[in-house]
């Protein structure tokens, strides 16, 4: 009877193990390929469009650089659904956006020369957009 409880109890932590290790392997090798072909800037139908990658440790790039007084499209690319950036606001922007995973745009209307901030949802991660 006492070995069958000991069985019992080592098939239990080997189950919490074992799913323990699928999980952690799950979101550590995930499909977080590098966008490095990427262009960060394209122009399209006249408006310029910054593609920032989410990924698990920041926006990629976290600075960029647009041009005053051209329509602008931000792209905000989440190669991932299991990543903890799930939102991105700026206030000077009105920037306020819920992030799915893949292409996440909005557009950003009469921006003047400045450097405008951005941050994920719980303010761990920051970036900037630099109008000149």
């Amino acid at each position: 009877m006492k070995n069958m409880t000991k069985f019992r109890a080592f098939g239990l932590i080997a189950g919490i193990l074992l799913t323990s290790f699928f999980i952690f392997a799950l979101f550590y090798f995930q499909n977080t390929e590098s966008a490095a072909n990427e262009p960060v800037m394209t122009e399209s139908d006249g408006y310029q469009i910054a593609t920032i990658q989410v990924k698990d440790d920041g926006f990629y790039p976290a600075n960029i650089e647009v041009k005053a007084g051209v329509p602008t499209k931000l792209n905000f690319k989440k190669p991932s659904g299991f990543t903890c950036i799930k939102s991105v606001a700026a206030r000077e922007l009105g920037l306020d956006l819920y992030l799915e995973k893949g292409d996440n745009f909005t557009t950003l209307q009469d921006l003047k020369p400045g450097t405008y901030k951005f941050h994920c949802g719980m303010y761990m991660y920051y970036g900037t957009i630099t109008v000149k």
